[in-house]
């Protein structure tokens, strides 16, 4: 489908009648054809009278025209030869209704797939509202559109043909990237030509599910990825965009290098800074048990055993709150009975900050009905500090 703004180019305008002037003999008063570079459509330089009968000439598909009712009785005339036997159909607007342009073009771009829109002529505004609602066309839903438009050559009658489909769509990336920097979520679209969507998509799934082989994978192709896009000259005007968001994500970098209690430390932290207060207390949780369980690796080492990580977080947490299920002592009590009441201060400084993640997670896991975000978001601050002491003072160093 061919859509196209009509405007009153190609012969002198009756602006009484909006009819095209005509001479003594009865013939349409032409101005001087111009010559259209088609080198970006694959077709030949020729002369037309205007963009539209360039387009009714080279094009064998159908047409829709959008423009004012002065703009379509114009061209109507202008171009009666070139309209028959073609699919055309003309929509009308105001010449001042912003709304009924937008509305116009948007509805027509989503008829269809496979779209050439060309802005090259109307009135004032009508170009812009009709980029503004490709956009918004491309940015819900990726269809093959092309938008082309004739750039005047040095004032000479000679015009090139150009697309503006890609700075459509560094708009959307603008847009897509700035929403990813607000909330760390890539809102998933169909394939965009410029940049990989799907490393921003899959980096933001891996982060929100709390996936953190994934996080530590998606990690590094989303760095790799932000370089690349740094590089390509096309997209300089994203700059300033790729340079927040590697400072947003300046935790994240060597993170595969870090331990496992401070991978979860770091994720609660960025969680927590963009609200995600579930999320962040699940991260911080983790961090808290992997922490303790790590420092008890040089007691347990070839003397108890475990059949997975998580029997084994479990029976270091119970030991350290000195909890026995079903009044049995858990492997790592029955070995060493004494531990807790040699490391009873320190225990009891984990286990009540500990105690604290359980009953907060377990409030808003349940649907929170009694307290408000900032002080969910404080108290979710406090805890971070007080866990950041606990390892900072090394307390279970010399248990």
């Amino acid at each position: 489908m061919i859509i196209s703004i009509l405007g009153t180019s190609g012969a002198k305008l009756d602006t009484k009648n909006c009819i095209t002037e005509k001479d003594t003999n009865g013939d349409i008063k032409l101005f001087e054809k111009a010559t259209y570079d088609l080198s970006i459509l694959e077709k030949k330089e020729k002369t037309y009278l205007n963009a539209t009968q360039l387009l009714l000439e080279e094009f064998d598909d159908k047409f829709i025209f959008i423009g004012t009712s002065c703009a379509i009785k114009f061209q109507k005339e202008l171009l009666k030869e070139n309209l028959k036997n073609k699919d055309v159909t003309f929509k009308e607007v105001g010449e001042n209704d912003l709304d009924e342009v937008f509305e116009k073009i948007y509805n027509t771009l989503d008829t269809t797939e496979d779209i050439i829109l060309d802005i090259t002529h109307g009135f004032r505004h009508q170009p812009i509202m009709a980029i503004f609602a490709s956009t918004l066309s491309q940015f819900l839903e990726r269809k093959n559109l092309k938008i082309i438009f004739a750039k005047e050559e040095e004032r000479n009658k000679r015009y090139s043909y150009i697309y503006l489909d890609d700075y459509i769509e560094i708009t959307q990336i603008s847009l897509l990237l700035t929403g990813f920097i607000r909330t760390l979520n890539f809102i998933p679209v169909k394939n965009l030509k410029l940049v990989n969507n799907g490393i921003f998509e899959d980096f933001s799934k891996a982060l929100l599910s709390n996936d953190l082989k994934g996080v530590e994978t998606q990690t590094q192709k989303l760095f790799e990825h932000l370089e690349e896009i740094h590089k390509t000259a096309s997209l300089a005007h994203l700059t300033p965009i790729i340079v927040q968001i590697k400072e947003e994500l300046k935790d994240l970098e060597n993170f595969q290098d870090k331990q496992t209690y401070k991978k979860y430390l770091t994720l609660s932290k960025l969680m927590l800074d963009k609200n995600y207060l579930i999320i962040a207390l699940s991260y911080l949780f983790e961090s808290l048990r992997e922490y303790c369980t790590q420092q008890f690796r040089s007691i347990l080492d070839g003397k108890v055993k475990f059949k997975n990580g998580y029997e084994k977080n479990t029976a270091v947490m119970d030991t350290i709150g000195n909890f026995k299920r079903n009044n049995r002592p858990n492997k790592i009590q029955k070995q060493f009975p004494n531990l807790y009441d040699k490391n009873k201060s320190q225990f009891i400084r984990i286990s009540k900050v500990y105690g604290d993640i359980r009953t907060l997670r377990n409030d808003l896991a349940h649907i929170n009905k009694h307290k408000k975000f900032d002080d969910i978001h404080k108290n979710i601050n406090q805890l971070l500090f007080k866990i950041e002491s606990i390892y900072n003072d090394e307390l279970l160093k010399n248990m």
